[in-house]
């Protein structure tokens, strides 16, 4: 078995696909626009104040992402991965339904993006990472309070939007 050149495969492939989704927000890379610019989005889909959430975003995808690929700080980046993941889908990628196409970009992109990053949280960084170059040991309790803790993060967002959503026009 290869479990640690899988789990650097898996954690170059997650964490490289959203960190360049992090600074996109930031306007660094691709098409990107700015903070305000998604702040903004954020707002009109009840994520308010939509541009504390934007920091958020871009906290939790550059910053989760760099962590994931170079393996640093235990659970903590691919779990803060896992969190943004979920309320991306959630949020943006729902209503768009499963599959993507025409436009739309369903759930099928970040489920797995979130699948593995979690599956990365749960077995840990592997012996091809820095955490092990460094000689780095979490306690055991990391991981499970990691989890709650961006859990609640993760339950937080989605409350605020729940309360602030723009309700459907009714006709």
């Amino acid at each position: 078995m290869y479990v640690d050149a899988a789990l650097l495969l898996l954690r170059v492939a997650i964490g490289g696909v959203v960190i360049p989704h992090g600074l996109l927000k930031l306007g660094l890379v691709g098409k990107g626009g700015s903070l305000a610019g998604v702040g903004g989005w954020f707002n009109s889909m009840g994520l308010r104040p939509g541009l504390f959430w934007a920091y958020v975003a871009v906290l939790a995808e550059a910053g989760g992402g760099l962590l994931t690929v170079l393996g640093l700080g235990g659970p903590i980046g691919p779990a803060v991965l896992a969190g943004d993941l979920v309320v991306v889908l959630i949020v943006a990628h729902w209503p768009q339904g499963f599959w993507a196409g025409g436009g739309k970009v369903g759930w099928e992109f970040p489920l797995p993006l979130a699948a593995g990053a979690l599956a990365i949280a749960l077995a840990g960084n592997g012996a091809w990472s820095l955490d092990r170059l460094l000689g780095l040991a979490y306690a055991d309790w990391l991981l499970p309070a990691w989890l709650v803790i961006t859990a609640i993060g993760v339950l937080l967002a989605l409350g605020v939007r729940s309360i602030q959503a723009p309700k459907p026009a009714q006709s």
